[in-house]
């Protein structure tokens, strides 16, 4: 099977690239420098040579705050880019898989959301997201899948784990939010279920993410708690509210996702996100 894979450089990106060859999945990664997503015609160009089964998009703009103020950027990776590929995939009849977030909520719930939940971003960004989605399913129909993830974090960064690595490791104590909710999603697992659905025929959308609803604050305590075996001085770990935390751009309070629609498709339990969290330090090298 011939993948081409849009955002391999990053943390996702180089999970799947890993486990891809251990599969003997034929794999294409281009570089920016190869294919600009947010052009149509490098976009087109690129779906014609390979002419693949399947592509997987995971690029996107991320910077969640500077998405704000830079909205134009924002919308030409994370809609338009995506419209290129959607439609580059109908013309050959390849499948995309696209990754998107639980920012497409406003976390107004109190609840894990369902697939089937209503969407409502608060900020740019999320409305990026989802008008991407929108484009998977009006040009892809059958031949799209959505993969809503959460909070991702691995080993290539950057990410929250690295920032409270570093923080925790350097500072004597480390303020962290403790009034917005989520599902810590480590990127190697997403990886392995991304190569597992590539195989099995599905459409629509899926919530993809770590087993189980924490906090910001508590999953840098559970962070912490994996450094103490490093025997080196740490920060104490404080919560803080989201109030007193601000940033340019809303997060949704409440963006936990119900991810028993994948778990009955694989026939297996998602990985918790604290199992999740401790094969993310084993891959830096933590002994735990």
């Amino acid at each position: 099977m011939k993948i081409v894979l849009f955002g391999g450089s990053g943390q996702l990106g180089f999970e799947l690239i890993k486990r891809a060859s251990d599969l003997n999945f034929e794999l294409i990664a281009p570089v920016t420098k190869e294919v600009d997503i947010k052009s149509r015609s490098d976009v087109f160009a690129f779906i014609s040579r390979i002419k693949p089964d399947v592509i997987v998009n995971s690029a996107a703009y991320t910077a969640v705050d500077n998405a704000e103020t830079d909205s134009e950027a924002a919308f030409a990776v994370n809609q338009h880019g995506v419209r290129f590929i959607a439609e580059a995939a109908r013309q050959h009849d390849a499948r995309v898989i696209h990754l998107s977030t639980d920012y497409v909520f406003d976390g107004s719930a109190n609840v894990a959301l369902t697939e089937d939940s209503p969407t409502n971003p608060i900020n740019v960004y999320g409305h990026s997201k989802l008008a991407g989605e929108i484009e998977i399913e009006r040009i892809l129909g059958p031949k799209g899948l959505v993969l809503r993830s959460s909070s991702l974090h691995g080993q290539r960064g950057p990410n929250f784990v690295h920032t409270m690595i570093e923080l925790i490791t350097s500072r004597e104590v480390v303020s962290v939010v403790d009034d917005q909710f989520m599902c810590p999603t480590w990127a190697g697992w997403l990886a392995e279920v991304i190569l597992d659905l590539i195989r099995i025929d599905c459409c629509g959308v899926l919530h993809v993410a770590g087993q189980g609803v924490t906090t910001w604050y508590h999953f840098a305590k559970e962070i912490r708690s994996l450094l103490e075996s490093t025997g080196r001085n740490l920060a104490r770990v404080e919560p803080t509210t989201a109030e007193k935390f601000l940033r340019p751009a809303r997060r949704p309070t409440y963006s936990a996702l119900d991810c028993s629609k994948l778990s009955n498709i694989l026939g297996r339990p998602n990985m918790s996100w604290q199992a999740g969290l401790r094969s993310h330090f084993s891959d830096l090298g933590y002994s735990i």
